[in-house]
């Protein structure tokens, strides 16, 4: 089995809103006549593209662009094909001339984890494993002595990396991209329509990211749902060009006493700071990357490392009883 994704973000907060969405959609330079709409799959979540375009023809062009690009990217970073690099990778501990996109992405995952000190940590897979694997034959809680065994294999400073190779220190670490992959997936997409000479859209490829508006100069909005009341939207936030990604421990859950799959790489155990996390920033790989690494740390960790990551422009935590808090950079 392979780490499920699900959304945590609705692209607005209220059905009004919902319904300008859908009416209003997306603009080029200047806005076309009809609404056109992608909605898939990426990377194991759904994902959606609307725009304006002039014609059927050019929308269905524009949108299997879009989907050679999902292609192209799961056959790298996706953990459910069995021949992606990644897959290949974790299958060996050795990948002999990779592509170059997954030694750059890892190389900046590498980069993050030093500077939070391992709470962003790419190699947690043997541990989401191991608890997947526990709590499909048993109710009680795994022990510590069988933790024990696992947390060898996790940390990024094990991971060997060049041009040519990405190795493991031990060949029985494996690691996942879920908590970046989207992130990557969603800027590349956005960046393939602002090409194509789009300035306003919303793009969900498991992660959000608006530029520019709506024609009549809205902003995006986009909701984040209760943890506690998950068909309910708890905050919203209005977005332009920017991205939004919220991380939340109920979001693939393996059992009802608490475990979760945001999993802390020090202590093997499931995050328990916050319901969800929200990190709104000026791309999505970094506000992807930050709202898995935040989870994990307590506020005043956060406030320590911010500084390292201009580009990020609020935080939304929201805590065990759904309060809502904002630190805005």
């Amino acid at each position: 089995m392979k780490p499920n994704r699900r959304r945590f973000i609705s692209i607005s907060a209220t059905a009004v809103a919902a319904t300008a969405f859908f009416a209003s959609g997306v603009s080029a330079k200047a806005m076309p006549a009809k609404l056109y709409k992608w909605r898939g799959q990426a990377m194991g979540a759904p994902a959606q593209i609307s725009l304006y375009a002039t014609s059927e023809l050019q929308a269905e062009t524009l949108f299997k662009k879009c989907e050679n690009e999902v292609v192209r990217l799961e056959n790298i970073f996706s953990l459910y094909k069995p021949d992606s690099d990644i897959s290949r990778l974790n299958a060996t501990g050795i990948l002999q001339n990779p592509n170059f996109e997954f030694i750059a992405l890892l190389s900046r995952c590498i980069g993050y984890s030093k500077i939070t000190e391992g709470a962003f940590d790419v190699t947690i897979q043997p541990l989401w494993k191991f608890y997947n694997d526990h709590f499909k034959h048993n109710v009680e809680t795994p022990s510590a002595e069988a933790l024990s065994t696992v947390l060898p294999l996790v940390g990024s400073d094990k991971i060997k990396l060049s041009s040519g190779e990405v190795s493991f220190q031990d060949p029985n670490m494996e690691i996942s991209l879920n908590g970046v992959a989207q992130g990557y997936l969603t800027d590349k997409i956005t960046q393939i329509l602002k090409q194509a000479g789009f300035e306003n859209m919303l793009v969900s490829m498991g992660e959000t990211f608006a530029s520019g508006q709506h024609e009549n100069n809205r902003k995006w909005v986009v909701g984040i749902e209760s943890p506690i009341e998950q068909t309910k939207i708890l905050h919203s936030e209005e977005l332009k060009n920017l991205a939004i990604a919220t991380s939340g421990g109920y979001g693939s859950v393996f059992s009802a006493q608490g475990y979760h799959h945001l999993l802390n790489p020090k202590t093997g155990l499931s995050a328990n700071i916050y319901s969800s996390i929200s990190v709104l920033a000026e791309d999505s790989l970094t506000a992807d990357m930050l709202s898995t690494a935040f989870y994990i740390m307590p506020q005043h960790e956060i406030e320590k490392v911010l500084h390292q990551f201009p580009q990020v422009k609020k935080i939304v935590f929201v805590d065990l009883v759904g309060k809502v808090t904002e630190l805005i950079t």
